[in-house]
């Protein structure tokens, strides 16, 4: 197999692991539907991955990878003065979109996962803490007091908005979020 292709095939296996595990429970996806549907066999996706958790594992860090990446092109698109902090959650009323949110994958994963996959929980401080700082970084470069207590509250609405967003099969969390650090900043 050449590079390219098993990139592409790796790719593939990757992509529909993430969607299976996303509207399904781990333990109720198996490494023969996640071939059948990627259009591969078994063996292809052994020779990809070592087992089912490997996968799963690489699916977190894939998507933390992507989240980080559509956010920080979001970020980049916002016209020069703009609040990048409260445009963040004008960003993760997008992510929130019913149609295809399935709820928080980190959280997701840990309650399903950590008790035999630590590195799940390792994974999702990861996706946490990548929030967390991001959030200060925006308010260190925004000349906000305090930037690191600031961020820990903006992620917390941020974390709390994703957990309201699927009970309520809705974005409006990431708009209520959005008006109570407003105010926060305000402050």
């Amino acid at each position: 197999m050449t590079g390219r292709r098993a990139a592409t095939t790796t790719t593939q296996i990757l992509t529909t692991a993430m969607d299976l595990f996303s509207g399904n429970a781990y333990a109720d996806v198996s490494v023969d539907q996640i071939a059948q549907k990627a259009g591969i066999t078994k063996m292809t996706l052994y020779q990809h991955f070592r087992s089912k958790d490997e996968l799963a594992l690489e699916c977190l860090r894939l998507r933390l990878q992507r989240r980080e990446e559509t956010l920080d092109q979001f970020l980049a698109g916002l016209a020069p003065g703009a609040n990048r902090l409260l445009a963040v959650f004008d960003w993760l009323e997008e992510w929130l979109d019913p149609k295809r949110f399935k709820g928080c994958s980190f959280v997701k994963a840990v309650n399903e996962l950590s008790g035999v996959l630590p590195e799940v929980r390792e994974i999702a401080r990861n996706s946490r803490q990548k929030i967390r700082q991001r959030f200060a970084a925006l308010a260190r470069h925004g000349g906000r007091e305090s930037p690191n207590e600031l961020a820990r509250e903006l992620a917390l609405l941020f974390e709390g908005a994703q957990s309201l967003a699927l009970i309520e099969r809705s974005a409006r969390p990431a708009r209520v979020a959005k008006r109570v650090a407003s105010v926060l900043l305000q402050a």
